[in-house]
């Protein structure tokens, strides 16, 4: 559901930049959420597909973070420290900018 909100999004971003004819769209400055999901709200283009990318990479962390507290209902204590470590490099990458 994630994957397919976020690929919508991104693509009403493009076409909105589409029919506005391909121009200047403004930059987004920052990483600030709340202006990017400001600018959404407001329309602007870049705002939308910024936000789609946003939800695009939020999912598989938000994923994982589930899987974490499924596993532990279950009593699974090998499954939940597998799982951390995941989403520990995966929150590590996320934050470092590296490439995992």
């Amino acid at each position: 559901m994630g994957v397919l909100a976020g690929a919508v999004l991104s693509l009403l971003g493009l076409g909105s930049w589409a029919i506005r004819g391909f121009g200047p769209i403004g930059s987004v400055n920052g990483s600030n959420v709340d202006s990017l999901l400001a600018l959404a709200i407001t329309g602007n283009p870049a705002g939308i597909v910024y936000l789609g990318v946003i939800i695009l990479i939020a999912t598989p962390i938000f994923r994982v973070a589930l899987s974490v507290l499924f596993f532990a209902v279950e009593k699974d204590r090998k499954y939940v420290a597998i799982t951390l470590l995941v989403l520990g490099m995966l929150v590590f990458a996320l934050v470092s900018g590296a490439v995992v």
